[in-house]
């Protein structure tokens, strides 16, 4: 039997170039773009759009519970893409009932909240039946195990394997369909896993009538529910509820096509309704009711009752544009598109191999994706590096934006899933979440093993070149080409309690130095040359360059003198931002040519002069009073802080509307008066201006010019603009590599500062300061050299609020 790291690579597109072409033309706004997150929603289409545009420009909706012509015609609308919907999953509304809900996450809340687990509704004594899930579920359907348990439900989990041997077995049990039972079971899985793009057997769901599950449970009297979360699943596969038929479907509409948002459907079997019990009612699901007294009476229609107060009629009716669109393509095309772009991926990441034939990337799946009936278009993997340590997430992640690839990175929420394919323990699990690991962190390796992974998922619109984009970035980044001379000092990590100072010795051929572990810089130096410098008292550290950066994710502005120190950093260093006419702050990693807007402050005239490239320049004063005539107060968020600014005025937001090419630009100069988030932060935290972090960015040039010497020479990487990449404040000179990081405090002149800790970096540090193009280096080579970690050069505070002066060419001494 074929291997599967021989198995042959092939690429045999499913659709014709009709189609092709169509999905080209319709999705123009990706040619840049490489998105492969369809698993967390899939696009809408330009024709979508501008027929939802189109029908609303030209047609009166009003209320569907509302009489009259408008009311009339959104309640016929409405009730159409019921139909459109059943028929779509080949049934009709003789069979199955459509709840318009929020999404998938509120069907399944729905049914955690009305199924009825027992029957005996008059005895004092009730029999119930049980729920059941299995391992491999979304979060949300955790969620429901939370509600049901409250009710006293018995609740049972089953793991991969043991799914598999009892939905899978022979049934020796008569179905229930008719049959009178004293209690109702629910269970619970997916059609299709998010995380690995597992394809469970929809036969499961007869199985689990005919009471296959009574084996885990030990009833026999219990009639059993299906609940088939099909999320997942119908956006590339079709769903034929003709043939399999679960009693509650749950979806998402934007997974299926993009748009809307907020709107998703419970499909209920007609048979299966009765087992529903909702107590609460809201406008339009009661036939009457007294506002004096405990009585109403609710409708006997199954949506009419659990669809509270007006529906989002006008998503509903957008719906149909949706559905135009995949009617366009057979969902057999769908299908098979998908699988064999997953599958022609999957073959092709584990040909990958590192120069001394190391595998790349470890994938996670359970079958070989030869089979599309077992494997979706989804694709998941981690990273590893030539010495088989795994590369972070977080670092591909960093990757593959700068290719404009768009993926997820983590558990994707689930958990089970994740859990299993990662082989990791319950007890793992807490023991990472005591490290810092949350759902939706960004912490990636603990004790270099991973707490995520790599999602790919592919959708109707994508296209071989996507792959190719992605197996490029993977290629480039992350597959070792050639065994580099590289200087790795060993680390023995001496025996240590948690109350003991933590000790590591640096081997080296000139020295062995022993060094207290600061938390923070030991994983940093991991794989870089250290050096100590233990003469403080003569130091030859000076401050080289200065560098201020007016206007946030702007070019900098280099001081040749002196400056003045305020209590939130450097003067007039962030204390301005570009504003989108959404309130959102502009920064390089949206708009890379940011960094060519110039800025020259001159104190004199007290302007700041802006000048880009083959524009003319504009001044701009560089103080306003609160009460200024054209200076509106703005409000944003920088890095999830609030934050309040002056609006500069019309001219200047022209005049960066044109450089930047996007319209209705502001620029806003941070308030005086700004007020913080938290009273009580001023008193324990220094002022920040626009600044992310803390108020100085230090850099030795000396760690520069060592990281420079790691990066291979390319064409479109020019080393001698390296510094200006990674945007820091005080440059120095003197130091050895990376002495920066054993200090805590120091003191240039006579001013002190505090240590806080390493920057982390990010994609910006790829672009080019002086031209605004994007490279891999110097990232990768970073992530290489520190093993994903991403730090580089150090930040600082200076405890003190009263004005002083920093000088270029100030001796600097450390502590």
């Amino acid at each position: 039997m074929e291997k599967e790291s021989e198995k042959i690579v092939q690429y045999k597109p499913v659709y014709d170039k009709r189609i092709a072409a169509n999905i080209r033309n319709e999705f123009s706004r990706l040619q840049e773009q490489c998105y492969l997150d369809h698993a967390g929603t899939t696009l809408y289409s330009d024709l979508q759009i501008k027929s939802v545009s189109d029908d609303l420009c030209n047609s009166l909706y009003g209320n569907p519970h509302s009489v009259g012509i408008a009311g009339g015609n959104t309640h016929d609308n409405i009730e159409q893409i019921r139909h459109r919907i059943l028929n779509h999953f080949h049934t009709s509304s003789e069979e199955y009932s459509i709840i318009f809900t929020s999404g998938a996450t509120q069907s399944l809340k729905v049914i955690a909240e009305t199924f009825q687990f027992s029957n005996n509704k008059n005895n004092e004594v009730q029999s119930t039946g049980d729920f059941v899930y299995t391992q491999d579920n979304h979060t949300s359907v955790l969620g429901m195990r939370e509600v049901i348990s409250q009710k006293g439900i018995k609740v049972t989990c089953l793991n991969h394997k043991h799914a598999f041997e009892v939905l899978e077995q022979p049934v020796n049990f008569s179905s229930n369909d008719n049959a009178t039972s004293d209690n109702n079971s629910l269970f619970v899985y997916p059609a299709q896993c998010n995380f690995s793009g597992a394809k469970y057997p929809l036969k499961w769901i007869q199985n689990v009538h005919n009471n296959v599950l009574s084996s885990v449970t030990g009833q026999l009297n219990t009639k059993w529910y299906v609940l088939l979360d099909a999320a997942g699943f119908v956006p590339t596969n079709d769903l034929n509820l003709s043939i399999f038929k679960p009693d509650f479907v749950c979806i998402s509409f934007y997974k299926m096509f993009g748009y809307p948002t907020g709107i998703g459907a419970l499909l209920v079997k007609n048979s299966s309704a009765h087992v529903l019990e909702k107590i609460y009612y809201g406008g339009g699901t009661v036939e009457v009711t007294l506002s004096s007294e405990l009585f109403h009476v609710k409708r006997l229609n199954l949506y009419q009752r659990f669809e509270d107060g007006t529906i989002p009629f006008l998503s509903i009716i957008s719906l149909q544009y949706g559905l135009d669109i995949l009617s366009k393509i057979t969902m057999k095309q769908i299908s098979s598109h998908v699988f064999t772009l997953a599958r022609y991926l999957h073959h092709t990441l584990l040909n990958l191999r590192h120069d001394n034939g190391t595998p790349v990337v470890k994938i996670y799946s359970d079958n070989n994706y030869e089979d599309p009936n077992l494997q979706g278009g989804i694709v998941t993997f981690n990273v590893l590096r030539s010495n088989g340590e795994y590369v972070g997430y977080m670092e591909v992640a960093h990757m593959a934006a700068l290719f404009k690839i768009h993926l997820r990175i983590g558990c994707f929420c689930n958990p089970g899933a994740c859990q299993r394919h990662l082989s990791l323990k319950n007890e793992d699990i807490l023991k990472n979440y005591d490290a810092g690991y949350v759902c939706g962190g960004s912490t990636d390796l603990i004790n270099g093993r991973p707490t995520g992974a790599v999602r790919i998922s592919i959708g109707y619109m994508s296209m071989i070149e996507d792959i190719e984009t992605l197996l490029q970035m993977i290629t480039k980044c992350f597959v070792s080409k050639s065994e580099r001379n590289i200087c790795v000092p060993e680390f023995r990590k001496s025996h240590h309690t948690k109350a003991e100072n933590k000790k590591y010795v640096i081997n080296d051929k000139d020295n062995t130095k022993e060094f207290e572990n600061n938390a923070w810089y030991s994983p940093f130096l991991y794989g870089a040359k250290y050096f100590l410098n233990n003469n403080n008292s003569k130091s030859n550290i000076i401050i080289k360059k200065l560098f201020i950066y007016p206007i946030k994710s702007c070019g900098a502005f280099e001081v040749t003198t002196s400056w003045t120190l305020n209590e939130k950093g450097l003067e007039y260093d962030r204390e301005w931002m570009i504003m989108t006419s959404n309130g959102v702050c502009l920064t390089q990693k949206q708009q890379t040519n940011l960094c060519l807007i110039k800025p020259f402050i001159c104190k004199e005239t007290k302007v700041i002069k802006l000048t880009y490239p083959g524009m003319p320049s504009i001044e701009v004063p560089l103080e306003y009073s609160d009460n200024y005539i054209n200076g509106a107060i703005c409000q944003s968020r920088v890095c999830g802080q609030k934050v309040k600014g002056i609006d500069c005025g019309g001219d200047v937001s022209e005049w960066l509307s044109l450089v930047i090419g996007r319209p209705n630009l502001k620029l806003v100069k941070q308030a005086d008066h700004e007020i913080q988030d938290n009273p009580k932060q001023k008193l324990n935290n220094p002022k920040l201006s626009f600044t992310s972090q803390a108020q100085y960015l230090l850099l030795n040039e000396e760690s520069i010019l060592w990281l420079c010497n790691k990066i291979a020479n390319t064409q479109d990487f020019n080393k001698n603009t390296v510094v200006h990449r990674f945007r820091g404040n005080i440059i120095l000179s003197g130091c050895k590599a990376f002495e920066e990081l054993q200090w805590k405090v120091i003191r240039i002149g006579n001013i002190k500062f505090q240590v806080n800790g390493p920057c982390n970096r990010c994609q910006m540090i790829c672009i080019d300061q002086t031209t605004g193009v994007k490279t891999v280096e110097p990232l990768r080579t970073l992530a290489e050299e520190f093993h994903g970690k991403l730090r580089f050069g150090i930040y600082l505070t200076r405890p003190t609020i009263k004005e002083e002066i920093l000088n270029v060419g100030d001796v600097v001494y450390f502590d």
